[in-house]
């Protein structure tokens, strides 16, 4: 009986020991982000989260994808006021950027933006498009029933924005949706029942959501797409996204 108490006393300890080492590692905060573009703007944050009050510069490249050419660098001091990053527990908010790009002094082509705080990379990277994207070679279609993408219709441009169980995103209606599921990231969207009904499955930048939830804000080709945290949703801020129904 009492190896029997041990043992379970045991499994108990290593299981606590194991939550806790996974709580740690999913909580490790990011050391920056690149927010949408505002026209010729890069707008986003950075910040050493080992010294959160304090104004770090970040290093900013934009490179030519079709080259792999620089052709841009830039280490301004993210100092810029932003309380949502103050709401969300980024230091005090001193950690936004914004840089004017002249791209018309480029040719056309794609470009990738990266970021970095003391050698650590952005949690993401941005791409902007000058003139016309390059066309991608002719290949001959896979006969459909070798295809594993589904077939879709598009249902146009709709506005998308980001919303999470908090409070302030969802009341106290934030553990269930209005259809009575248990939301999920990468799954969920809200929507206008009038324009899309309950339970139809829609394509957004290449992810597939059911439509499972409403909110009073979401009205005609408006949908609001559910994530885990409160900044996530804040990251995708608003954004025109052409939408896709999945048969």
């Amino acid at each position: 009986m009492l190896k029997s108490k041990l043992l379970w006393t045991c499994l108990m300890l290593m299981t606590i020991m194991l939550q806790g080492s996974s709580l740690i590692t999913y909580a490790e905060p990011l050391d920056g982000y690149f927010d949408p573009m505002e026209g010729d703007t890069i707008v986003g944050w950075g910040w050493e989260s080992s010294h959160p009050n304090t104004i770090v510069p970040v290093q900013i490249t934009i490179i030519n994808e079709a080259t792999a050419q620089v052709v841009g660098s830039f280490s301004p001091n993210a100092a810029v006021y932003r309380a949502d990053l103050k709401d969300n527990d980024i230091g005090n908010g001193m950690h936004g950027f914004r840089i004017h790009m002249d791209w018309d002094s480029l040719p056309d082509g794609v470009y990738r933006i990266e970021g970095s705080v003391d050698g650590k990379k952005f949690g993401n990277t941005q791409s902007y498009v000058k003139g016309e994207a390059p066309q991608a070679e002719e290949t001959v279609p896979a006969p459909a029933a070798e295809s594993s993408v589904p077939a879709t219709r598009s249902l146009g441009m709709f506005r998308t924005t980001g919303y999470c169980s908090c409070t302030r995103c969802s009341g106290k209606w934030g553990k269930r949706t209005s259809t009575g599921a248990i939301p999920r990231s990468g799954h969920t969207v809200a929507v206008d029942p009038k324009v899309i009904p309950y339970g139809t499955r829609l394509m957004i930048n290449g992810v597939i959501y059911t439509a499972e939830d409403c909110g009073s804000g979401v009205n005609g080709k408006h949908i609001d797409i559910y994530y885990d945290s409160h900044l996530q949703a804040l990251r995708h801020g608003r954004r025109s996204q052409e939408v896709f129904l999945v048969p």
